[in-house]
């Protein structure tokens, strides 16, 4: 980043008539760019350069270099981003040529006409489980390949096996085996490129896949892989790494407990784009089960932060007025989860809330964590807190978060 006082500094600075101020909103700007350059590289690639540029008078302006075929430097493109849009000019040292200047206007003319234009981006990916919980040595497996929408979903290996930490009484901790079967996505995305908007839509819409996916398998699966082009997949093995094994155990691959795609995932996926705080919870809830095996703690954290969100869905809040926070969420908490659990399950429930506020508020660690998952005292006198807050309470809050998430999606 160079100030102008030390930089290239131009002898004229150039306006273009009604271009100079181009009313684009701040979602579309790198999008212009995007299709600016675009157009100007399927003549003008002899070598560019871009840099940006900080003055305390002018702010911020962003400049791009163009060379000719002959090695003939074009006017710098000048770009200062403002509220209202974006504000361009023309930079440079020659004589100012009308040719460079409409070489510019076209560019700059052609780039606002494709703003909106999209391109269909096909792509593969793949997701795969955690292990679930400490004791869970076999994983879920797709029983069928499945289409819905544009989405496709095949299962890709006979089986993998990976280590995992497993307690054993009087052992401690121990490395077992943990088999799984991950599962091959295919899809496409409207993009203007996929380096720019394409990819990041690609992963924010697999992300709220797999948490729906978590959910309905009450597992935690993940992107492992991808999203890349679908042809990659026909010149290199679909999974990278060296962390996977293939499951040669004939009793270890016949253990995999079938799964089905849901129904429903192509109507969770509208629900969520018309009302995101139904993707905050479920991407809440899949945090929770990444967590629960290891850290149930925060597990609960994450539970009773979906059951919160979809209690404020369900009813409008009531907000401070100096700073706008939301109030009595304890209350809220507690109506919505006797809403789905019975009188037993919820009244238990209900006790974790002041556990969750010491975990936020005061780091305090509830259940296994310092047992790293194992089997505690199992004292037949002294009741064991922490596997029952593992094993009653975060599973009640994963119930709960559970039960309300799919009734709405």
């Amino acid at each position: 980043m160079a100030n102008i006082s030390e930089a290239w500094m131009p002898h004229w600075v150039g306006q273009l008539p009604q271009l100079e101020n181009v009313a684009i909103p701040d979602s579309d700007k790198d999008e212009f760019i995007h299709h600016l350059f675009e157009f100007m590289f399927q003549e003008f690639n002899h070598g560019h350069s871009s840099q940006t540029r900080m003055d305390l008078g002018l702010g911020r302006i962003d400049e791009w270099k163009l060379n000719s075929s002959d090695g003939r430097e074009f006017p710098r493109l000048w770009v200062a981003n403002h509220t209202d849009g974006l504000h361009l000019s023309l930079a440079g040292q020659r004589e100012q040529r009308q040719e460079d200047i409409a070489m510019w206007r076209g560019g700059i003319e052609a780039a606002i006409a494709r703003i909106g234009t999209r391109n269909k981006e096909r792509w593969i990916a793949i997701l795969s489980q955690n292990q679930p919980d400490p004791h869970t040595l076999n994983g879920q497996r797709l029983d069928g390949d499945t289409t819905i929408g544009d989405l496709s979903f095949a299962s890709l290996t006979s089986g993998v096996s990976e280590d995992a930490l497993i307690p054993m009484s009087g052992h401690g901790v121990t490395v077992g085996q943990f088999s799984h079967w991950p599962i091959e996505v295919r899809g496409s995305t409207s993009c203007y490129t996929w380096r720019r908007d394409g990819e990041v839509a690609t992963l924010a819409r697999l992300r709220r896949i797999s948490a729906a996916l978590s959910l309905a398998w009450d597992s935690p699966w993940l992107v492992r892989e991808g999203p890349h082009d679908s042809n990659l997949s026909q010149e290199r093995s679909h999974l990278q790494g060296h962390s996977w094994r293939p499951v040669t155990d004939e009793t270890m691959r016949d253990g995999s407990r079938p799964i089905t795609i849901p129904s429903w995932i192509a109507n969770a996926e509208r629900i969520m784009a018309e009302t995101p705080r139904w993707a905050n919870a479920l991407l809440m809830h899949q945090e929770g089960l990444t967590l629960k095996r290891d850290h149930p703690s925060m597990a609960l954290v994450c539970f009773t932060a979906a059951v919160e969100t979809i209690a404020q869905i369900n009813k409008n809040p009531e907000k401070c007025p100096e700073c706008s926070m939301v109030l009595s969420s304890r209350q809220r908490f507690e109506d919505t989860i006797h809403g789905v659990l019975d009188e037993e399950q919820a009244m238990y429930l209900m006790k974790s809330y002041p556990q969750r506020s010491k975990t936020v508020h005061q780091g305090r660690l509830h259940g296994t964590e310092m047992q790293i998952n194992g089997f505690g005292r199992m004292s037949l006198f002294v009741p064991d807190e922490e596997l029952l807050f593992t094993a009653g309470t975060v599973e009640a809050a994963q119930e709960a978060s559970k039960r309300l998430l799919l009734n709405a999606l």
